[in-house]
């Protein structure tokens, strides 16, 4: 009996530990954005159509070679008939049986080098698959860095909300004292009162907005809403030194050779210049060699030759070679259309692939700016926060002493919540900036 309990208290102790470490189980932004790119079935969506384009390529090299195919025939026919092996009419009322097998092989050896331009073309649209899964992998990136920081910014406005809502609860205890002992009007206490019911409301909004942030970078890590998991806060002062000496000309030529959108739009053009070649493949004559080789055998000519199945095997055997020269002289200018066509996309490919690059600077330009912007804000609303809280604490004390009324209490209670409200989003709008930019220069994303 004794074994048993003491068993059972340190499988419940085990259970217990275990508990607490799930609930607190860490996830920083690294391993966030590693377990989106391991899960995500977007990524294996866009893999699908790598492997189909591998599929293709497979296809393409195929067709280098000649085919080969193989048959057998059986019939019979009762009564009037011609008999292709003896070359004779069968007239009379009875049954006749031919059988034969061939075997045929056929090979274009020249066709304006479509086939040798479809497979270039085929192997330039696995490479554009392949950056189109780097594609996914980058948004995603984004995604996650995007519901992280979020999430982290909305708890820290929960807590935030929560020593607000102290303050103010302390503060209506205070009063209900005082107005008690008639230091206080109900028009005091009412103030205090609805102080308290504001601060309940922007809980309830923070505590909501961290449980949507929080839900949607679960859906990117394709884990179950009921996870407990917690998530690692940056150094804001560390991020703020990192970035202090970055320019616009070294993040643009990094994002060149990093950002898959431009190695896409360089491959498409290649694939449009390729599909040029094989639409003029069209315009030369297809040469095809072709060869067969059969054998039959017929009732008929058992009947009249004496001649057994093995024995007509043998001597009806023939083999056919030949080769063919087709050329198109006119096919309502349908080969002259798919030209101008192929050409067309080129020029639009080429653009595409310029268009990419200048969004790409407007983009990181962009992003330079809000940087900077971010920098200042930050700063700027710490200072705003210090002086609202200074404000505050001297107002307090004129209150206390019945110098000040609770109007003016409460709007710079206010005042102060805003600022430190609006200080929490600053932060983590500055550090979503700074990842924005490694995100673009390829750097890695951590804290």
């Amino acid at each position: 009996m004794v074994r048993k309990i003491t068993f059972h208290i340190l499988f419940s102790l085990t259970i217990w530990v275990m508990g607490i470490s799930i609930s607190r189980a860490q996830v920083s932004l690294e391993q966030a954005i590693q377990l989106t790119l391991e899960r995500n079935l977007q990524i294996k969506q866009a893999q699908f159509g790598y492997q189909m384009s591998e599929q293709n390529l497979y296809e393409a090299k195929s067709a280098l070679y000649p085919n080969l195919s193989a048959g057998v025939s059986n019939s019979y026919t009762y009564g009037l008939t011609f008999d292709q092996i003896s070359g004779q009419v069968v007239r009379e009322n009875r049954w006749t049986s031919s059988a034969g097998g061939q075997v045929a092989s056929n090979v274009a050896i020249f066709q304006g080098f479509q086939k040798i331009n479809q497979i270039k073309a085929n192997k330039i649209q696995l490479l554009i698959d392949a950056t189109e899964v780097e594609k996914v992998k980058n948004d995603l990136t984004l995604s996650v860095i995007t519901n992280y920081l979020e999430a982290i910014t909305n708890n820290e406005l929960y807590e935030a909300a929560l020593q607000q809502i102290n303050l103010s609860r302390e503060q209506l205890r205070q009063d209900s004292i005082q107005f008690e002992v008639g230091n206080k009007t109900l028009a005091d206490l009412a103030q205090s009162e609805n102080q308290v019911a504001t601060d309940e409301l922007n809980i309830m909004s923070s505590q909501n907005a961290y449980d949507l942030s929080l839900l949607a970078l679960k859906q990117l890590m394709e884990m179950p809403p009921d996870t407990q998991i917690t998530l690692v806060k940056p150094d804001i002062a560390g991020l703020m030194a990192e970035y202090a000496g970055i320019s616009y000309e070294e993040v643009f030529e990094k994002a060149l050779l990093t950002q898959p959108a431009v190695e896409q739009a360089t491959h498409n053009k290649q694939l449009a210049e390729k599909n040029i070649d094989i639409a003029k493949g069209a315009f030369y004559p297809v040469v095809s060699l072709s060869g067969s080789y059969g054998t039959n055998y017929s009732s008929e000519v058992f009947r009249q030759q004496n001649m057994s199945f093995s024995e007509q095997l043998d001597q009806n055997k023939s083999f056919r070679g030949g080769i063919s020269v087709d050329f198109s002289i006119f096919d309502n200018n349908r080969r002259k259309a798919a030209l101008n066509k192929a050409r067309i996309n080129y020029l639009q490919a080429e653009n595409s692939e310029a268009l990419t690059k200048r969004n790409l600077e407007k983009t990181i330009s962009q992003a330079i700016l809000d940087l900077k912007a971010a920098n200042k804000q930050y700063m700027a609303s710490q200072v705003a926060f210090n002086t609202a809280k200074v404000a505050f604490q001297a107002l307090k004390e004129r209150y206390d002493v019945g110098m000040a009324n609770s109007i003016e209490l409460f709007t710079a209670q206010t005042n102060m919540n805003r600022a430190e409200f609006d200080m929490i989003r600053r932060r983590y709008e500055l550090v979503f900036r700074g990842k924005v930019i490694d995100y673009y220069i390829g750097n890695p994303i951590t804290f």
